[in-house]
Parts: C-alpha cells; sequence; structure tokens
C-alpha cells in the first residue's frame, strides 16, 4: 500500500482531566459517571453524534434480566436507575423470554436524551462526533489521547484512562496487548419503521412467514436472515426491526464496516419492499441506525481470560465486579447455539427452525448466576488504563454469554471507581483494593452478592 508521510506537528491540549474515558456507550457514560459521583474531573471522548452506542446509536433497544434464575435482583447501579427513569414516563415494557428471564425494551432515544442530563449533570466534559486515534505513553503510563473532530487534530491529557470504545481505539494506540477470535460473531444493523404493527394485527401471522417466500425476488438473505420485529415503546405504530446478521465481518475495519452498513440498509429495503408488496403498501421506514450492531472486535489481553468452563460454572471470584445470567450465545454462519444456566440448549438453524436438547444433566446442580473478574479488565502492564465493556478478555464462548449490555454496563461501572480507587491510593490498577472496590460499588448502588 502506498503511504503519504506527514510532517510533525504540535497538537493543541483541549484539556486536563483526572479520568478520560474512550467511548461514549452506555459502557463509558456509567464508568464517567460513577468516577464524577466520587469526585474526579471526567472527560469523555465518543464517536457518534448520540451517547449511548449500541443502545441508542445502533438502535438495540433490548436489556435483558437483572435477577439470578431464581428471580432475586441481582443487577442494579446505573442500569437500574436508567431504566427505571424511562419506566416512569411509560418507555419501557417487559416481556418474559424463554431462559432469559425478564427482558426490557425501552425508548431509545429518549434514553439518548436521559443520557446527555446524566453526563452534563455530573460535570462530564463530552467531545462527541470526536474519534481517538493515538495515545502518548510514557513507560507503562498513558499521559494522553489524541482525537480528531471538527476543529482538528487535538489531545486530552489525564491521570487516568478508561478504553471502552469496543475496538481498543486507546488500548491499541498505546501498544497494550490485544487479540481477535478468528471467526467474530456477526454484525447487524437496525431501522424503525410504521405500519408493522398493524399489519401483523390485521393477519395474525408471523410478517416474515409470511413474505419470506420472495426473499429471492428481492435478493434477501435468508441464512441467518429471519428479522426480530419488536414494538418500540412510542405513541402509534412503531416497531424496531433487526436486520439479518452479517457473518464475516470485522467491524473494526472501516471498509468492512461500510460494507456492512451499505448490505445492512439495502436488505432492510428489500424487506420493506416485499411487506408492501405482499402484505400492504403503509409500511415504512422512519429512522435509521447511526450505527451497526457490534457483538465482537479486539479484546485486551489482561491478568485473565475469562472461560467458558468459569462462566457456566458459575465461579465465585474473589475479584468479582459484575453478575449476569444471560445465556452462552454463540452466532456463527450455521445459526446459533444458546446454551443456559440451567442445562438447556437451544440450537437455532439457518433457516430459523428451532430444537432444544441439554448440555449438563437435568439433575446436576447450576449456578444461580455467573461472574466477572476484575482482572479480566486490566491490560498486562497498564499503570492507568482499565477497559470496559466488550474489550472484555474472555474466550469464545464465555464471551457469548457476557456480552449483553447489562453486564458490560457493570464492567464501566467497576472501570470508573478502580480508577477513583487507583489515583486514591496512588497504586497501579492491577492493585486496586477490590474488597473496597466491590464495597464502593454496592454503596453506590450495585446489587452483585458480596
Amino acid at each position: 500500500m502506498k503511504s503519504i508521510y506527514e510532517p510533525a506537528r504540535e497538537t493543541p491540549v483541549a484539556g486536563e482531566f483526572d479520568l478520560c474515558v474512550i467511548g461514549g456507550s452506555c459502557t463509558g457514560i456509567f464508568a464517567a459517571v460513577r468516577a464524577a459521583r466520587l469526585g474526579l474531573k471526567v472527560a469523555v471522548v465518543e464517536k457518534n453524534i448520540l451517547l449511548g452506542g449500541t443502545a441508542t446509536a445502533a438502535l438495540v433497544n433490548e436489556w435483558h434480566s437483572l435477577t439470578d434464575t431464581d428471580g432475586r435482583k441481582i443487577i442494579g447501579g446505573l442500569t437500574a436507575e436508567v431504566l427505571d427513569g424511562l419506566g416512569r414516563r411509560g418507555l419501557v415494557t417487559e416481556a418474559r423470554k424463554e431462559g432469559r428471564g425478564i427482558c426490557r425494551t425501552f425508548n431509545s432515544a429518549e434514553m439518548a436524551l436521559d443520557l446527555d442530563r446524566l453526563a452534563l449533570d455530573h460535570g462530564i466534559r463530552l467531545f462527541l462526533q470526536a474519534s481517538c486515534v493515538a495515545a502518548v505513553r510514557e513507560a507503562d503510563r498513558v499521559t494522553a489521547a489524541i482525537f480528531e473532530d471538527k476543529s482538528g487534530r487535538r489531545a486530552i491529557a489525564a491521570r487516568f484512562f478508561i478504553d471502552a470504545s469496543g475496538d481498543g481505539d486507546l488500548l491499541r494506540q498505546a501498544g497494550f496487548g490485544a487479540w481477535k477470535d478468528e471467526v467474530l460473531q456477526p454484525v447487524s444493523y437496525q431501522m424503525l419503521a410504521a405500519g408493522f404493527g398493524r399489519v401483523k394485527g390485521e393477519t395474525g401471522r408471523s410478517i416474515w412467514e409470511q413474505v419470506r417466500h420472495r426473499a429471492a425476488d428481492f435478493d434477501y438473505p435468508e441464512a441467518n436472515a429471519t428479522p426480530w420485529i419488536n414494538r418500540f415503546p412510542a405513541p402509534g405504530d412503531v416497531s424496531t426491526i433487526y436486520g439479518p446478521r452479517q457473518n464475516g465481518c470485522d467491524a473494526s475495519d472501516a471498509d468492512q464496516s461500510t460494507s456492512a452498513v451499505l448490505e445492512g440498509r439495502r436488505s432492510l429495503r428489500a424487506l420493506l419492499d416485499m411487506v408492501r408488496q405482499e402484505l400492504s403498501p403503509d409500511v415504512a421506514a422512519v429512522s435509521l441506525a447511526h450505527a451497526l450492531g457490534i457483538r465482537e472486535t479486539w479484546h485486551v489481553r489482561s491478568l485473565h481470560r475469562l472461560g467458558v468452563g468459569e462462566l457456566l460454572g458459575g465461579v465465585v471470584f474473589p475479584d468479582a465486579i459484575a453478575v449476569g445470567t444471560y445465556p452462552v450465545d454463540v452466532h456463527s454462519r450455521e445459526g446459533t447455539v444458546l446454551r443456559f444456566l440451567d442445562g438447556r440448549e437451544q440450537v437455532v438453524g439457518r433457516d430459523g427452525k428451532v430444537a432444544w436438547g441439554r448440555w449438563r444433566s437435568e439433575s446436576a446442580e447450576h449456578p444461580r448466576c455467573y461472574h466477572l473478574p476484575y482482572r479480566s479488565l486490566v491490560p498486562e502492564g497498564a499503570e492507568n488504563l482499565l477497559v470496559a465493556g466488550r474489550l472484555i478478555d474472555a474466550d469464545r464462548e464465555a464471551f457469548g454469554g457476557v456480552r449483553v449490555m447489562v453486564n458490560m454496563n457493570q464492567t464501566g461501572e467497576a472501570a470508573g471507581v478502580a480508577a477513583f480507587l487507583a489515583l486514591r491510593e496512588g497504586c497501579r490498577t492491577a492493585d486496586v483494593p477490590v474488597a473496597r472496590l466491590r464495597r464502593t460499588l454496592a454503596d453506590g448502588g450495585s446489587l452483585f452478592p458480596l
């Protein structure tokens, strides 16, 4: 590849902070808020125009169970706080799903508005439409994050950093270890559409089942392509349409990401045309996602790689900072395999057919939840850098369970509190006192068992 060499340049410093968070997803904002509540001066760099990441910009507007398999509440903190605020305004609907407990569908646009208020009320400095493109590192310390936005190339100096970008934008630029699985979980692209609820109400049948016979005519990808159609919590007949899963895309690669976005929009347009021709002309797109729904790209090389045996075995780590129950959910070209804590297994084929079985004996004891260790957020060798969110170090199967937002939100809160403790104690990230970390998280509303 041909290269162009740029001359050396001075980069202005946009501000000096205690903590800089790269990535304004719910995970990143929750890290920032928890740190700000403890007294830190915080900045957040976010590439989109909206805060909330996958939950808002990508229109993936469902959060999974906050309880263990016995129905006891185990996830609280900012996840519950945000959902409660939306729920008081009638912007959350609840549904019990097989093996997953009560799942909550929320109004993603209203969530984005609430996240703005949450950040600004806590004095967090936001840099939107900004991408982290470089880092300044001295020995094992990151001293500055360099980003680019409409004002050009600028830097943020900070005492501590959290990479919640999902792709390791700061982690990798700073030269700390990261890895990618050979086979990444697929991406998807979403939209909001009007008219789907009325059409389904008139027929009483799944819209997809009524139009899938026209898939080839519209070049709609049938394999792994059953669209999920959820009622959107808002007045009127609005639905979230989850587009077909696209395998083989590395969304941390700009060209592959662009291709996936275009293919996602093309597929959704094909679905709209199929429904208009077969069922009703009165359906239309209302809003398109501002980002891909990305399940997986890079992972940190941390002090501990979480394994599926530890996850499904319910191993209680001494440094546990998050809990969850979402099943191990591994997508592939062949379909999807879900393994539940109670030992059941669900296989969803390429054609959408579902088969149930067991991966663990029905008589065997099973844990009520699983646990995520702090060590899986600590980059090897880093003095003042943590990761949060889907950068977590976990093997393929374990990651298939922990990657959902209600779990990753907790890693953000943990990273924000750990940043405060590291600065207060004057210690490296690896040496943060975990008992104090867990106690501070619980004091702030997190409900995981101590």
